[in-house]
């Protein structure tokens, strides 16, 4: 049965060979926000797998577009506000994922239609000061609503499970469409340095330059400008599709975190890149990798610890060239096994199954 006939049945179609219309309400902007990647590949999967997703988002894109104002200390309520107005009308979907970040804002109504909802949970806050101290209550009270009324939680790292104890979860890391990264490497003589991603103040790359090496950056983010300051090289964020072809001009991939507690339970995605990609990787050690602290194209290294990073990158640059390329291989072998969202998303499609279901 296509979707068209289950449309003529009505909203709910649990029959329809296990086939979920889902609505996901995030607060990420799906053409801008680095961070959208996770969730455009979690998405993907799902559709693959024959689900059919529509986003509630701040973006022009979305399916329901939703309010969320830029200007400081507004964010979260004009976001909440815009969900809880704008739910009310929209054509009933048979489950829902909601970000910690729209739970406050979507739970009573989804509650009142008895849509099941399972809460996704991508990005703990990470500021500091008045905010983050503003986002780590919104924070715990999603959680709080999330145990008492949610079917389960989407994680993305085991760091998470005793946040989740109360309620059914499962884990969903940082993947990549490992296809996509299957490009022929050119050869060099010496390894090239790369750190992909967001550049943020927070994640204090400045101490990456300080160390004098050669190292690409690729992103954006507020302390783009504090890098060229330093004298780093730093190339504008890319679309997705270019991420493969410009990993494949690098050997060696780099992601250094402070050691704050925000960080541990971290699943970094452009490690799941960087693998699929063909490179080794030196990584501080946080739990959605350290349990493949013993795969040889990866090397872990304490949170914060910038004399023990350093040195773990000289020991790689030590290697022949064509050490660092087999090991990068033995990374790609790795992502296809453990990386490809097509794996990463079995477990939550399995809790929406579950939902579908019980249903019935």
């Amino acid at each position: 049965m296509n979707l068209e006939e289950c449309l003529e049945i009505g909203h709910k179609i649990p029959d329809c060979d296990n086939m979920a219309m889902i609505l996901w309400i995030t607060h990420r902007d799906l053409e801008k926000d680095l961070t959208r990647t996770s969730r455009l590949g979690i998405s993907n999967a799902l559709e693959n797998q024959d689900h059919s997703i529509s986003w509630m988002a701040p973006s022009v894109s979305a399916d329901i577009v939703v309010n969320r104002s830029r200007q400081l200390g507004l964010g979260h309520r004009s976001f909440t506000k815009s969900i809880r107005k704008n739910i009310q009308n929209i054509p009933l979907p048979e489950i829902a994922i909601v970000e910690w970040t729209a739970v406050e804002g979507a739970y009573r109504e989804l509650k009142a239609k008895s849509i099941p909802w399972i809460m996704m949970d991508r990005s703990p806050p990470t500021s500091r000061g008045i905010a983050g101290y503003i986002q780590r209550m919104q924070y715990r009270k999603a959680w709080k609503i999330a145990q008492n009324q949610s079917i389960g939680a989407a994680v993305k790292s085991n760091h998470h499970i005793d946040s989740t104890a109360e309620i059914p979860f499962v884990i969903v890391p940082g993947g990549v469409d490992c296809s996509s990264f299957e490009i022929d490497r050119s050869e060099r003589k010496s390894p090239v340095l790369v750190h992909h991603g967001s550049i943020s103040k927070v994640r204090e790359l400045h101490r990456l330059v300080s160390m004098g090496l050669d190292i690409r950056f690729i992103g954006s983010g507020n302390a783009v400008n504090q890098l060229k300051s330093l004298g780093a090289r730093v190339d504008d964020a890319l679309p997705s599709d270019q991420i493969p072809m410009i990993l494949s001009e690098a050997d060696i991939g780099l992601l250094h975190l402070p050691d704050r507690p925000e960080w541990r339970g971290a699943s970094p995605l452009k490690v799941s890149e960087y693998a699929a990609a063909g490179l080794c990787v030196v990584c501080s050690d946080v739990s959605g990798v350290s349990e493949f602290e013993d795969e040889e194209w990866l090397t872990l290294v304490p949170l914060g610890d910038d004399e023990a990073f350093y040195s773990a990158i000289n020991e790689l640059l030590e290697c022949e060239i064509s050490e660092i390329r087999r090991r990068g291989e033995t990374a790609r072998i790795w992502a296809r096994k453990n990386r490809d969202w097509s794996v990463c998303v079995s477990d939550l499609e399995k809790l929406i199954n579950e939902s579908l279901n019980e249903s019935l």
